[in-house]
């Protein structure tokens, strides 16, 4: 500390104590080493902010590096998306070609085959071309198939139970 030794502490205190005398140089030391002690704190609070301001300074450099790097992978990650919906809207594009072909296809058709007189079976309902079917030998398809079959069935119970007669008695079965 300071530079000083033990040799030239222990002639220090010899001549502070002949100097001062024993009990003056009690209280003398006691506040020395209030002093040396604030001192010290004073140099470590220092020391501390000091080490503080300069991590800060460091975080901010690499902050503005991750940054910079978070850009560039923003602008990179945006550049991708504009393509892919480039390629989505030309594919949708494609397909409402398609469909439209398909729908006019079949409208032309219809004009050239005979329109039939009951007004049930004209208004079948149209099959959609956007629609994908399943392999017809998939689980898929078995349980499409079935649900189908169940719901002509359930509409076809419904138009015989509204066709039945009631009875005369009015009471309900």
């Amino acid at each position: 500390m300071f530079g000083i030794g033990s040799t030239e502490l222990l002639v220090i205190l010899l001549v502070g104590l002949i100097v001062l005398g024993p009990k003056s140089l009690a209280n003398v030391s006691r506040t020395i080493g209030r002093v040396v002690g604030e001192f010290r704190r004073v140099s470590t609070d220092f020391q501390r902010t000091l080490n503080a301001e300069a991590a800060r300074e460091e975080q901010k450099e690499q902050m503005q590096k991750m940054s910079a790097e978070e850009r560039r992978q923003a602008e990179h990650e945006q550049a991708e998306d504009e393509q892919r919906a480039q390629k989505l809207a030309k594919r949708r594009q494609e397909a409402e070609e398609k469909a439209a072909k398909a729908k006019q296809a079949k409208m032309e058709a219809a004009q050239n085959t005979p329109q039939p007189e009951d007004k049930a079976e004209s208004q079948a309902p149209e099959e959609t071309p956007s629609i994908p079917t399943p392999p017809a030998d998939s689980p898929l398809a078995r349980a499409l198939a079935k649900t189908q079959a169940e719901a002509q069935a359930s509409q076809s119970g419904k138009g015989q139970e509204t066709t039945q007669p009631q009875s005369s008695t009015g009471s309900a079965v």
